[in-house]
């Protein structure tokens, strides 16, 4: 059995770097798998209900932005800490990062009830799909607080080496969110039939729940890193580096959002069963590009505790092996969702229309899921040594691609140039990335500021 914290830095890369990635591409397996749960029951209540869901996700995604954010800062600085065995300073960085999740929470949720009425609207023409997506959305903006809870337990568990714990309190949860689902929507026994309201609301109890499963842990005294709130000290020094690693993250998770905002505004124009299908198209492309992302976290957290070590190599060898087993993950996984697109959407849905929207989705986008393979991992790498702005610039790069080319190839011919633009853009960003990383400048320059940074 492996241990609960491991040392990063020793150990054959290829080995340590699997072992540790897998309970973290589980983990985010079981966190989609809330989203695919909800979209599973709510789509027994009727295509529209499932429209509602899918036009809540682009704003959903702002807040999702910013826990990202604080996770990647926090697992970046933390994970650098452990590596240089200066766990007084992780300890500075844990409990700071609490306190920032803690004041950024209570701001977003306030200010997401109140704009989302206006950004629905945008969205859809359809009023009965804005109500049902206010009603869904309001408990999630409301527990945003739980959900950042989660990120940072998470990051912190991480950091240290352990990703077994997290990956177990989350599939409670998650089997827990699976249980009650259909209960409160459907108002099954004693329970009042809520619908999307009790979908929301069941998503944001197993939220907590995972989350405080992960603080009972830490607080437990059974790790490396002492998290200890009676001891906590407001440290500006700290705070300084959290927002200097995680707001280019924010802010590159935001672009995101606001892109697939603008994407669900373009499909929107087809009408609200595209858009239904594209939401469905987006929840198949979660879980498709899991290992992908779940190596570029692990990549993350190996490279973070290597640099923090200051060796360098290694951090590079451990990006190049992470890419080529997320490209391998990558293409099987493309393969079978091209192979089988109109099955896969039947999962969520017996509408034909939307079975045959999502079906042109999926003859498409999943050859974005091979480029994803190719450099998901390097960007991984920029993450773990605090280069995180590197990701904003070739993320809007993304972005730029993205939008533009759908809202031409869309006019040109229809919403199957939505999907062609997605997969150009995705070449594009792999191509800058690439180049990127096999300059050597990224780390060379880090590399150099090392010894005198003060993570």
């Amino acid at each position: 059995m492996a241990k609960a914290h491991q040392d990063l830095t020793q150990g054959e890369i290829g080995k340590t770097l699997l072992l540790f990635s897998m309970p973290v591409i589980a983990s985010m397996l079981l966190q989609t798998a809330f989203g695919i749960v909800d979209a599973f029951f709510v789509g027994m209540l009727g295509p529209l209900e499932l429209a509602a869901i899918s036009l809540s996700f682009p704003i959903v995604y702002i807040f999702i932005a910013i826990g990202t954010g604080l996770e990647i800062g926090t697992n970046a600085l933390v994970s650098q800490a452990v590596g240089r065995k200066d766990l007084k300073k992780a300890g500075c960085f844990a409990s700071n990062a609490l306190f920032l999740a803690a004041l950024l929470a209570v701001l977003v949720s306030i200010a997401s009830i109140v704009i989302a009425p206006a950004l629905f609207g945008l969205m859809s023409s359809d009023e009965k799909v804005v109500e049902l997506a206010f009603q869904y959305s309001t408990p999630i903006f409301a527990g945003v607080i739980f959900t950042f809870a989660w990120f940072i337990s998470d990051a912190l568990l991480r950091a240290q080496g352990n990703s077994r714990t997290p990956m177990k309190n989350l599939a409670f949860a998650v089997v827990l969110n699976a249980i009650l689902d259909p209960f409160l929507i459907f108002g099954i026994g004693p329970f009042p039939k809520l619908g999307l309201f009790g979908a929301a609301i069941v998503t944001v109890f197993a939220d907590f729940v995972a989350a405080a499963l992960n603080f009972a842990y830490i607080f437990s005294g059974s790790t490396m890193v002492k998290l200890e709130l009676k001891n906590f000290r407001f440290d500006p020094g700290c705070i300084k580096h959290l927002v200097l690693v995680g707001l280019p993250v924010t802010v590159s998770s935001s672009i995101s959002a606001i892109g697939f905002f603008l994407l669900t505004v373009i499909v929107g124009t087809f009408g609200s069963l595209a858009i239904a299908a594209y939401g469905i198209g987006m929840r198949i492309n979660s879980i498709s590009v899991l290992p992908v992302v779940g190596m570029e976290s692990g990549v993350a957290s190996f490279v973070g505790q290597n640099f923090g070590a200051k060796n360098f190599e290694r951090a590079k060898k451990v990006a190049v092996f992470g890419t080529m087993l997320s490209l391998a993950f990558a293409t099987a996984i493309a393969a079978v969702a091209i192979l089988f697109p109109a099955q896969l959407a039947g999962i969520f849905t017996s509408d034909q229309t939307v079975i045959e929207f999502g079906k042109q989705y999926l003859l498409i986008v999943p050859l974005a899921y091979v480029l994803y393979g190719l450099y998901f991992s390097m960007q991984g790498a920029f993450e773990g040594i605090g280069k995180t702005w590197l990701v904003l610039a070739t993320n809007i790069v993304y972005w730029a691609t993205a939008v533009g080319v759908a809202l031409l190839l869309s006019e040109q011919i229809g919403i199957t140039g939505i999907w062609i633009a997605i997969v150009a853009a995705a070449a594009l960003e792999a191509v800058a990335v690439i180049i990127i990383f096999y300059s050597g400048i990224w780390l060379k320059q880090s590399a150099k500021k090392a010894g005198g940074q003060d993570f």
